[in-house]
């Protein structure tokens, strides 16, 4: 099941797909952060995918690969052209 969320953080609303394989979500412009113990991003470690470890896409579920790819092709990310995080 594709579960993707709003999160709302000061008066911000942020769009997530949610990676809990690995403990993590990303969002629209391709940076992952960590999920809390409750379940919501730490907005304060965010790091682009294109700087993730190996361990980190090795820890991915066949499901969440599956979603991250689809996330991936449907923002137009890059590994090569990331934003300003």
């Amino acid at each position: 099941m594709t579960e993707i969320n709003k999160i709302k953080e000061n008066k911000m609303s942020l769009e997530v797909l949610m990676l809990e394989s690995v403990g993590s979500c990303i969002d629209c412009t391709g940076t992952t952060y960590p999920l809390n113990v409750d379940g919501t991003p730490d907005l304060s470690s965010g790091v682009h995918f294109s700087e993730c470890t190996h361990e980190w896409y090795d820890g991915l579920s066949q499901d969440d690969y599956s979603l991250f790819l689809e996330w991936h092709i449907d923002n137009n990310l890059s590994a090569f052209n990331k934003e300003s995080i």
